[in-house]
């Protein structure tokens, strides 16, 4: 019965692609809010922070979760919206890898101290994610954006902390080995793209290009 109150629920939740509704305008406050559910790279790293926390114990949860939360809102809100700085895909990926890595450890193998840098750290990464240009309403994308990350980091841990507990001691694992191969994937493919245009490579379905080279 409580599996299909989940599946009920999951059911009626918004699906990722609302989030970035070419149809019809959803307003500042909830492309915001969806927009963990959107982004990969950004719902991947929410998932692998999540799942690390899940193999955790509630006392380094409780301390943990706040510093996620915080961190994601003071860098989307200085060094994303102020200045202007976005995360590389390439370091987002690697942080992903990090974090994907770390929720298969052992929590023996984590002390409380690196479990905080880790998971504000991942935070920061978390904020700069949302790529969206800020709109006229400045008040609701902010409160859109701190209340979606925070939500759907909550949501996660609830969901694999619940799962390890009451199915299986390894789902945490399970889903960070799956975010880890997310970041490894994600990193090899804008590496190859970094690299493509540094040499002067295009990609495209037909093979490989040399820009210049009708020049």
């Amino acid at each position: 019965m409580r599996w299909s109150y989940l599946v009920a629920a999951l059911a009626a939740l918004p699906t990722p692609t609302l989030a970035h509704d070419a149809f019809g305008d959803l307003g500042p406050f909830y492309a915001n809010l969806l927009h963990p559910m959107a982004d990969p790279m950004q719902a991947a790293l929410g998932l692998g922070t999540a799942a690390f926390l899940a193999g955790r114990s509630l006392n380094t949860v409780r301390l943990a979760l706040p510093g996620f939360v915080a961190s994601a809102a003071l860098s989307y809100l200085f060094l994303g919206w102020r200045f202007g700085v976005t995360a590389a895909p390439i370091m987002a990926s690697a942080v992903a890898i990090a974090v994907g890595a770390a929720a298969m450890l052992p929590e023996r193998w984590t002390p409380v101290a690196a479990a905080l840098v880790l998971v504000t750290g991942t935070g920061a990464f978390v904020g700069l994610s949302p790529d969206q240009p800020m709109p006229s309403d400045l008040a609701q994308a902010i409160l859109g954006t701190l209340l979606g990350i925070a939500a759907f980091i909550l949501i996660a841990w609830a969901m694999f902390d619940a799962t390890a507990r009451h199915v299986s001691r390894l789902a945490p694992a399970i889903v960070g080995s799956w975010v880890a191969a997310v970041g490894l994937l994600a990193g090899a493919f804008s590496f190859q793209i970094e690299t493509a245009d540094a040499i002067g490579v295009s990609t495209s379905r037909d093979g490989l290009s040399v820009q210049g080279a009708d020049q």
